[in-house]
């Protein structure tokens, strides 16, 4: 009688380590899906989706060159940086899990942005609310990287709290309604959250502090510049 009470711990143990690994996986998916360098592209998505004067005066193939340029300097260059600092023995891995680890790749990142939001303002005349998403993206990098000299907020967070910060703003700049967009934003951030605690990649401060951080870097530039 003792072997199947036996064998039925082991088959219960062996599912919830099998429950335990989908969860790890899906935790994983999530933060690459969700990556915090594809938000400035994010948010030049939601800016020419929501049915403003913004879709009229500026053309498709400026918008495409604009997605081509921002993903270029916001995602391309941070993450061949990345990968060269990793084969050079700077990180020991993409996921740069320590303080030590993030400062040159963070320093790296926050010049690319500011050097693609002077090319980008300086060389085109890009309509106000455009120009106040890159500047809150470039913001939120150097933020980013200040804070982590001493402490490891999630820059996860600060993504897509950056993300739903534009959007708040951007609706009260042109009074447009953005309630569903918002809704899904904040959803992907709860998933998101939830993906880095799973992950024990943060603990549940750094992932609000990161939230709040991203979305009054957008939030409060579209207030006062808006």
């Amino acid at each position: 009688m003792r072997a199947p009470a036996k064998y039925k711990k082991l088959l219960f143990q062996d599912q919830c380590s099998h429950r335990k690994e989908m969860g790890y996986y899906f935790a994983k998916s999530i933060s690459y899906v969700f990556h915090p360098l594809l938000a400035p592209v994010a948010g030049l998505w939601f800016v020419f989706h929501t049915h403003t004067y913004l879709n009229f005066i500026i053309p498709p193939q400026l918008q495409r060159a604009l997605y081509i340029v921002v993903f270029i300097v916001t995602f391309v260059f941070p993450v061949l940086s990345s990968i060269a600092l990793l084969i050079l023995g700077q990180i020991n891995s993409l996921e740069m899990k320590t303080v030590e680890e993030r400062r040159l790749p963070y320093l790296l990142t926050a010049i690319y942005y500011s050097l693609g939001y002077y090319m980008l303002t300086s060389k085109v005349q890009l309509p106000q609310p455009i120009s106040i998403v890159l500047l809150g993206a470039n913001i939120s990098v150097v933020l980013a990287l200040l804070v982590n000299i001493q402490w490891k907020m999630s820059v996860h967070t600060v993504g897509i709290g950056g993300i739903a910060g534009m959007l708040l703003g951007f609706s009260n700049l042109l009074q447009v309604n953005i309630l569903t967009d918002l809704i899904v934003v904040l959803l992907i951030a709860g998933l998101i959250g939830y993906a880095r605690l799973r992950l024990n990649t943060h603990t549940p401060a750094q992932i609000y502090v990161g939230f709040t951080a991203g979305f009054l870097c957008e939030f409060l530039l579209f207030l006062f510049l808006g």
